[in-house]
């Protein structure tokens, strides 16, 4: 009972320290925004609309196109102008321009004409520099027989984003309709007739058919391509932002407590085992809170947006018992780096592994999440370090995984944990009253072994 009774008590004070200052609260509103802010950025950004207008220089050698895109730039440049007067509500023009919008950016374009006797060489240098003065956006060169259908053609785009430039692409599209069009006509085949005759055929993604209790049949559902990437991915960000806000504090209170000397006074109360098993059971009560908040922000969100139904609620238990082994297994590692060293600095190189172990599963993630049932993804869920959050991943995906590996994984990362903490707690036990040079590698697994 005493022994028992020092466990509670110490992992009351590690609870109470995790998460009653302002620094917890402060990180769980930042974890997620840092984690998954560039979703809501994106979100953010398709309202946040920025007018800019495009000044392009066209020299075409052909001849046939330069009025084209001059008269394709007027409607664009009314389209947003009424789609601004309307507030990007209104039908017609104004709505096809909403489709121009990409990262918050609306432009319009000027076209300036070129003669093909004037493009040479140095003419170009000369309209590069002007677009290095940002006088001019981006000029345009249009070869003489480009519709000749030969494959080799080319017109070329000069900007300083050209890669990634919105007109590029709006003039790629204009000049591209035209020709094909000019194709068709000079082959005697009706335009229109190809285009409807080219309407894709959509192949709707489904659910799965289950029978109900009652002996009818669930309705037929159609699944979300994005929802069947993002959400996976939101619960493993999930798991990896639990796992990291619960251990990584270990590492600082075990350095805090062994360089104040606070450590040498607990030791003559307690054992370094009471010690160490108290901080642990209060990791994991913190992580829980972590998990109840974020689970109590992710329901209110959901009902809100109309979600709730996507929530995978029945993934709950699992994702419990995962991150209760995976909180163990990293804060005894934690706790182990900071009883080795002194001071935080030496801490960094141990930490760099850990971190990486921690993060190996976001490298794989859309792999994971394309193939849940392959070869990769199961043996990557029982290699314990990625187990929780690899397998937590691949339960969200909603492919029916063979209720053996997450029960084998459980196993795995128990018996793992298990292992871990023993030796974690050798380390702890020698590195705690440990002072003066930080120990080698060597020394460290010695601990480890020996104790």
């Amino acid at each position: 009972m005493i022994f028992m009774r020092k466990i509670i008590t110490i992992a009351v004070r590690e609870y109470r320290a995790m998460v009653g200052t302002k620094a917890f609260l402060f990180s769980i509103i930042m974890m997620p925004v840092l984690m998954m802010g560039s979703l809501f950025a994106i979100e953010l950004m398709r309202n946040a609309i920025e007018i800019h207008d495009r000044k392009i220089a066209v020299i075409d050698h052909s001849g046939e196109f330069v009025e084209l895109l001059i008269i394709e730039a007027n409607q664009k440049n009314l389209s947003v102008d009424q789609g601004m007067g309307n507030g990007f509500q209104s039908e017609g023009e104004s709505e096809d321009a909403r489709g121009d919008l990409l990262g918050g950016a609306f432009d319009r374009y000027f076209i300036e004409r070129i003669s093909p006797e004037e493009a040479s060489d140095e003419f170009k240098s000369h309209l590069s520099d002007r677009i290095r003065d940002q006088d001019l956006y981006a000029f345009v060169e249009i070869p003489a027989d480009i519709s000749s259908g030969s494959s080799e053609m080319k017109i070329r785009f000069y900007s300083q984003d050209s890669s990634l430039s919105v007109a590029r692409s709006w003039l790629s599209t204009i000049i591209n309709t035209s020709v094909r069009e000019a194709r068709f006509a000079s082959a005697g085949i009706d335009p229109g007739a190809v285009a409807e005759a080219s309407i894709p055929i959509e192949v709707v993604g489904m659910g799965l058919v289950d029978r109900a209790s009652d002996g009818g049949f669930s309705a037929e559902e159609e699944n979300d391509p994005m929802n069947a990437i993002f959400l996976p991915m939101s619960v493993m960000m999930m798991m990896f932002m639990v796992i990291f806000m619960a251990a990584q504090p270990m590492l600082e209170s075990v350095l805090e407590e062994k360089s104040q000397r606070i450590a040498e006074v607990l030791l003559g109360s307690v054992n370094p085992f009471e010690l160490m098993s108290g901080k642990l059971l209060g990791t994991v009560g913190g992580s829980l809170t972590v998990f109840v908040i974020y689970m109590i922000g992710a329901f209110g969100l959901a009902c809100w947006q109309g979600y709730l139904d996507q929530i995978p609620f029945h993934l709950a238990p699992w994702f419990v018992v995962f991150q209760i082994t995976g909180v163990l297994f990293y804060s005894a590692i934690f706790m182990a780096i900071g009883a080795s060293v002194s001071q935080l600095k030496e801490a960094q190189s141990m930490l760099l592994p850990v971190w990486m172990l921690m993060m190996s599963p976001m490298f794989v993630w859309l792999m994971v999440v394309r193939d849940p049932l392959g070869v990769m993804p199961t043996y990557f869920s029982f290699f314990p370090p990625a187990t929780p959050t690899v397998m937590m991943l691949r339960l969200a995906t909603g492919q029916a995984i063979p209720w053996w590996q997450p029960v084998a994984s459980i196993l795995i990362m128990t018996v793992s944990t298990i292992l871990i903490v023993i030796v974690a707690a050798r380390i702890f036990r020698v590195g705690i009253l440990w002072q003066g040079k930080t120990p080698k590698l060597r020394e460290i697994l010695r601990w480890a072994v020996t104790g």
